[in-house]
């Protein structure tokens, strides 16, 4: 099926906000579930979790012990749209402490991003950090 750029990039950055707000609010469940089956989340440092009941269990493990933000922007498709795509973003992550907000660290996702019944899901995200 064809998709224009315009609406595949729409529902990319939707599955990726998504997937930051239920990072921030600690659900996992849902972050789980922004995956396909056998989707794949890679994060330096941290490990490679496979299948949604590994990520289930490795995000409950991250889940936030205090106000935090993934604040994530300047996504590119990085190839054409189709029901598969490929996209780039840069991230930078807040923590609210006893100071305020501050910046803990800046990075990049690299996703590959599959349409299951119209909706955009993870098939690889991969996160660095800088």
């Amino acid at each position: 099926m064809t998709i224009s750029i315009e609406a595949a990039l729409a529902g990319v950055q939707t599955a990726i906000a998504a997937y930051a707000h239920a990072l921030d609010a600690g659900r996992t469940e849902a972050i789980a579930d922004l995956f396909t089956e056998d989707g794949v989340a890679e994060i330096t440092g941290q490990g490679t979790f496979e299948g949604r009941g590994a990520i289930r269990k490795a995000f409950g493990a991250f889940a936030p012990q205090a106000p935090q933000l993934h604040l994530v922007g300047n996504t590119i498709l990085t190839s054409p749209p189709g029901d598969e795509v490929t996209a780039s973003s840069n991230l930078v992550f807040l923590a609210r402490g006893d100071e305020g907000w501050a910046v803990q660290f800046v990075g990049s996702y690299e996703d590959t991003l599959v349409r299951v019944d119209g909706v955009w899901k993870f098939r690889k995200r991969v996160t660095s950090f800088k």
